[in-house]
This record gives C-alpha cells, sequence and structure tokens, in this order.
C-alpha cells in the first residue's frame, strides 16, 4: 500500500523532507544564479525578461516563456505609470519572499495556517538619490513589514516570524551584500 502524502498550506511534506534529504546527500546542488535582464524603454519606463536559472546542479528549462515586468514611475516623479517603480517591485518582492519562506517552513514543521497577508511600506528621500543632499541615503532608509495571520495561536504566530526572517531576500537586505556593476 502506498502511504498517503500530507498537505500542508499547499506543500507536499513528503516533497520537502526528499529536497531536504537530497540537499543533506549533495549540498552543491543548493546553489542557485537567478537571472533578470532589463531594457530601457522610454523615460523612467524599462521592462524586465526573467526566464532562465541554474539551480539544483543544471539549467533549468521549465520555463517556455519569460515573466515580463515593466518598470516605471509615477508622473510626480516624471513617469506615465506604466510599471510599478523600481522601490515598489523590491517591496513586493520582499513581501512575496518572506510570506513563501513562511508558509514553505511552517509547512515542514506541520503548522497549518488559515490565512497570512502582509503589508510592506519603505521610506525614501529621493534628494540623495538626486545629488540634493550630499550626506543623504540613496535608498530606503526603513523598510516595514507587517504580517496578519489567522489560524494559529500567539506563540505560533511569533514562530511564524522568525521563519519569514530567514527569507533570502529579508537577509540580502538586512546584511551587505556584494552587487558588482560593469560594463560588457
Amino acid at each position: 500500500m502506498e502511504a498517503l502524502t500530507k498537505t500542508v498550506n499547499g506543500f507536499d511534506q513528503g516533497a520537502i523532507a526528499q529536497v531536504v534529504t537530497t540537499l543533506q546527500e549533495n549540498p552543491d546542488i543548493g546553489n542557485f544564479e537567478l537571472r533578470a535582464t532589463n531594457k530601457w524603454i522610454d523615460a523612467g519606463h524599462n521592462r524586465s525578461y526573467i526566464q532562465g536559472f541554474y539551480g539544483a546542479g543544471q539549467e533549468d528549462t521549465s520555463r517556455t516563456e519569460p515573466f515580463i515586468y515593466d518598470n516605471d514611475e509615477p508622473p510626480v516623479l516624471l513617469g506615465a505609470n506604466k510599471g510599478a517603480n523600481p522601490g515598489e517591485v523590491l517591496l513586493h518582492g520582499l513581501a512575496g519572499c518572506m510570506t513563501t519562506a513562511m508558509v514553505l517552513l511552517a509547512a515542514a514543521r506541520g503548522i497549518e495556517i488559515g490565512t497570512v497577508s502582509s503589508k510592506v511600506e519603505g521610506d525614501i528621500d529621493i534628494k540623495g538619490f538626486l545629488g540634493l543632499n550630499a550626506t543623504g541615503a540613496k535608498g530606503f532608509s526603513q523598510i516595514r513589514v507587517s504580517f496578519n495571520i489567522t489560524g494559529v495561536d500567539d506563540k505560533q504566530k511569533e514562530e511564524l516570524l522568525s521563519l519569514a526572517k530567514q527569507s533570502p531576500l529579508f537577509n540580502s537586505l538586512i546584511y551587505p551584500t556584494d552587487v558588482q556593476v560593469g560594463i560588457e
């Protein structure tokens, strides 16, 4: 008789266990290279394409078409609102990564969650970017993430917050990341 697979928060616990076992046996397959390309269109409007990546020891070919994301600025920042601005995209990515980390790691622990929603806000002063404040920051001065979680008790909510903080994007923001910029 085949063992029944338990699904928690939409994740197959058996599949999670298999991924963990495989990573323990061959840690190198945990190294990924994610990629995006971008092309400027006009003014503040540009478009990013995301398709291939390297992971699990091989080039991934599961995506037959790229994901396409338009970036722009609102009119107050001289754009035409043809997409979220890059700061908003970063906040979107952070919210998504923290939510996925929380839900996946909770599923691995057998914690069933009712619902999760979040709000992410970031403060940025564009005067530093524009060179109008020589000592001003050129990026976010603070980002606030708040979660609304149902279906678990207060102790589990605290555990879920700690799981969300295991998010790769959260950690990329709170710890220095080596970003290299060049010309091809």
